[in-house]
């Protein structure tokens, strides 16, 4: 099973056969792969939400997985033009145009479950940012954001994340995965 994840979790960073994907398709894969990468508090709705704020593209890429099933829940996609709806979406993805809204958005989830995600900014303000190197796509986790949003982060994603940050003793410590 854990190689299987890192196989689908991977398969989009590398280019195979001179054909390369697209960083939009790669940014959705990561987002379809993190609904599997958490323990999610109890939900008794239908529909696990993810919601794209500001990367059309990557809005568009998400729909390859629309209807899919995560933990008994049909995923839906919602591509949004303002942060005022955020408070459905069980993963938020902010684009970089709307990174100036991130204090606005944390205000208005609270420590409400949701895992949001962004590829530009503070990893402060966020639970995962993405970043390219090369032609892979990393991803940096914020366990203590994640854990006040009642999130638990699966080993696995630990493993597979470039650094992890978390609280130790009143203190934030990041540090690089095995290391």
């Amino acid at each position: 099973m854990r190689a299987l994840i890192l196989l689908l979790l991977f398969c989009f960073s590398l280019a195979a056969n001179a054909q390369v994907v697209a960083e939009h398709e790669m940014k959705a894969a990561y987002l379809y792969n993190f609904a599997y990468l958490f323990d999610w508090p109890d939900s008794k709705r239908a529909n696990f939400h993810v919601c794209i704020l500001g990367d059309e593209e990557v809005g568009v890429a998400m729909q390859n997985y629309y209807e899919r099933r995560v933990n008994g829940q049909r995923m839906v996609i919602a591509r949004l033009t303002t942060p005022t709806p955020i408070r459905l979406c069980d993963i938020l993805y902010v684009g970089a145009g709307e990174i100036v809204n991130l204090p606005k958005i944390r205000n208005i989830l609270g420590n409400q479950p949701t895992l949001t995600v962004t590829d530009k900014g503070s990893l402060q303000a966020v639970g995962i940012t993405l970043a390219l190197e090369g032609k892979r796509l990393m991803f940096d986790v914020n366990l203590e954001y994640c854990e006040r949003a009642n999130l638990k982060a699966k080993p696995t994603l630990l493993e597979l994340a470039r650094s992890v940050r978390k609280a130790t003793d009143g203190e934030i410590k990041t540090s690089p995965v095995g290391k």
